[in-house]
C-alpha cells in the first residue's frame, strides 16, 4: 500500500489477510446458493482443517503481495497499479493452492468453487485496495499524513514536478521551496514556492528546514552540480529522489545491486518480474501440454493428410534464433513441396515484404493441403512442442532465420531479447496486411516495452478469433 509508517504496512497486510479469509466465507455462500438451485455438487464438508487451510492460503497471498512491493513506501502509487498487484497476487495464488491440493488431497473441493472463489477474491482484495487508496487520499487532502520536500532544479522539470504535485493533493507531499543553481533566483518564487538557496547551501537548509526528502530535477547537463547534495543526504540520513533524464531512454528500469563491495547498476530492458514470468512459463507449459494432448487426433490426421498428397517428409524442420540468439530446432507441418528452398532465389522478386523477411501473397510452392492449413495457421500447432520443451513461448516475436539476422539493422535485433512465441501483436494486428517489416519489429517491440499477463492473455484470445477467421497465408 500508500503508507510511509511501519505499522501502516501491518494495518495493510493485515487487511489483505483477513480480506482473503472472508473472502472463502463469501464465495462459499454465493456457491452453495448455487449448488443448491443445481443440484450440480455435493456440500463441502466444514473441518477445523478447513480453518487451516484458509488461514494459509490468506498468508501466502500476503507473502505474494509483500514479494511484489505492495507495501512498500509509494506515495505515487495509483489504484490502477493496485490492482494489477492484486490480479497477479489471485492467479499465483490460486495456481499454488490448485497445485497442492492435487498433491495432498486435503478434502472435497469442488472445482464450480474454486472459480467462484478466484472471482470473489480477486474482487474483494480490489474493493479493499479501493477503499483504502481512498482513504488515504482522503486524510492526506485534510493536511495530515502530509511529507515536507524540498526540490532541487528551477527549469521546466521543476516546475512540471510542482505542477503534478500540486494537481495530487492525495500524495501528500508539501513543498517547502526550492534550490537553484543560479544564485541570482535565490530569494525569488517559483511556481509560487520559495527558492531558498543555491544547491550550495543545502547543509545549511537542511539544518534549518525540516524537509524529509529531497526530489532532484535537473538534466543530465547540470548533473555535476548535485554531487554535493548527495552527499549531504547521505551523510545526513535524508531521501533523495531524482527525476531526471539522467538515464536518459537507455532502459525502463534500472537496478542497483552491491555484489562483494561492488555497486553494479544494470539496466533492464526486458521484462524481470520473476514472479509474473514464472507464471507466463507455467501457462506455457500447462496449456502446451494439454493442446498437445488434446489435439492428438487432429494432429495424426493432419499428418496423414500432409503424407499422402505430397512427396516430402511431414515435418518442416527450422533451424531458428531465439532468446539472446541461441539457435534451436523447432518443427511446422510441412505445407510447401520438397524442394520449396530451392526455388525461393528465383521468386525472390515477388517478396511482398520490405527487409529481410521472405513472404509471397500467392507463393506457388505450398501445396492444396498445406494452403488450407496455412489459413488455419494449423501448421504451427507442432511448436507446442518447441513451447513445452521451453524454447518457445506461447506468445512472443516470431523465431529469426539465421540468415535473416544478417540483414537486420542494430534496432530490430532488440527482439530477440526475449524468448519468441508461437503469436504475438503483429499476429492479431492483421498479420497479412504488415508488409512492412520495420513496422512488424515496431510491434515486437511494443510488446516486449508494455509485456504483461495480461497482455499475454488478450493476445491469446484475439489468436484464437484471427486462427477461426482463417487469415493466415
Amino acid at each position: 500500500m500508500i503508507w510511509v509508517a511501519p505499522h501502516g504496512r501491518r494495518i495493510a497486510q493485515f487487511a489483505d489477510g483477513l480480506t482473503a479469509v472472508l473472502s472463502f466465507g463469501l464465495a462459499y455462500l454465493v456457491w452453495d446458493s448455487f449448488r443448491t438451485l443445481t443440484s450440480i455438487s455435493n456440500p463441502i464438508e466444514i473441518s477445523a482443517d478447513i480453518a487451516w487451510i484458509i488461514l494459509g492460503f490468506s498468508l501466502v497471498e500476503v507473502a505474494l503481495l509483500t514479494k511484489q512491493g505492495a507495501y512498500s513506501y509509494q506515495r505515487f502509487t495509483s489504484l490502477r497499479r493496485e490492482i494489477v498487484l492484486v490480479a497477479k497476487t489471485v492467479l499465483v495464488a490460486m495456481a499454488i493452492f490448485l497445485t497442492v491440493h492435487f498433491v495432498v488431497r486435503f478434502g472435497y473441493v469442488p472445482r464450480s468453487y474454486m472459480l467462484i472463489f478466484g472471482g470473489v477474491n480477486f474482487l474483494a482484495l480490489s474493493v479493499e485496495k479501493a477503499t483504502l487508496v481512498c482513504a488515504v487520499n482522503l486524510i492526506r487532502r485534510r493536511g495530515k499524513e502530509r511529507k515536507k520536500i524540498l526540490v532541487v532544479g528551477t527549469g521546466t522539470r521543476a516546475q512540471t514536478f510542482i505542477a503534478t504535485v500540486d494537481k495530487h493533493l492525495g500524495w501528500g507531499l508539501e513543498i517547502l521551496g526550492l534550490l537553484t543553481g543560479d544564485p541570482a533566483k535565490v530569494g525569488t518564487t517559483c511556481c509560487g514556492r520559495p527558492v531558498l538557496g543555491t544547491n550550495g547551501a543545502i547543509e545549511r537548509i537542511l539544518h534549518e528546514y525540516p524537509a524529509e526528502e529531497v526530489i532532484i530535477c535537473v538534466s543530465t547537463r547540470r548533473f555535476d552540480q548535485i554531487r554535493e547534495i548527495l552527499d549531504v543526504c547521505e551523510r545526513e540520513g535524508v531521501q533523495v529522489r531524482l527525476n531526471s533524464d539522467f538515464f536518459g531512454r537507455l532502459a525502463k528500469k534500472v537496478r542497483v545491486d552491491h555484489i562483494d563491495g561492488l555497486p553494479i547498476i544494470s539496466f533492464i530492458t526486458t521484462p524481470d518480474d520473476e514472479w509474473a514470468l514464472g507464471v507466463k512459463r507455467w501457462m506455457d507449459i500447462v496449456i502446451s501440454g494439454s493442446l498437445l494432448i488434446l489435439l492428438s487426433p487432429l494432429l495424426l490426421l493432419i499428418a496423414l493428410a500432409v503424407k499422402t498428397t505430397s512427396k516430402g517428409p511431414i515435418f518442416y524442420r527450422w533451424n531458428v534464433l531465439g532468446l539472446n540468439k541461441r539457435p534451436f530446432r523447432s518443427w511446422k507441418f510441412r505445407t510447401m513441396i520438397p524442394n520449396a528452398d530451392e526455388m525461393k532465389a528465383e521468386l525472390k522478386g515477388r517478396n511482398i515484404m520490405t527487409g529481410p523477411v521472405f513472404k509471397l501473397a500467392e507463393d506457388p510452392r505450398v501445396t492444396k493441403v498445406g494452403r488450407f492449413l496455412r489459413k488455419y495457421s494449423l501448421d504451427e500447432l507442432p511448436q507446442l512442442w518447441s513451447v513445452l520443451k521451453g524454447d518457445m513461448s506461447l506468445v512472443g516475436p516470431r523465431p529469426v532465420f539465421p540468415h535473416e539476422l544478417k540483414g537486420y539493422e542494430s534496432w530490430h535485433r532488440r527482439k530477440l531479447s526475449i524468448k519468441p512465441g508461437i503469436t504475438c501483436l503483429w499476429q492479431v494486428s492483421g498479420r497479412n496486411e504488415v508488409r512492412d517489416f520495420d513496422a512488424w519489429v515496431r510491434l515486437d517491440l511494443e510488446y516486449i516495452d508494455t509485456w504483461s499477463l495480461g497482455l499475454d492473455l488478450r493476445i491469446l484470445f484475439k489468436t484464437v478469433g484471427a486462427v477461426l477467421k482463417g487469415g493466415g497465408m
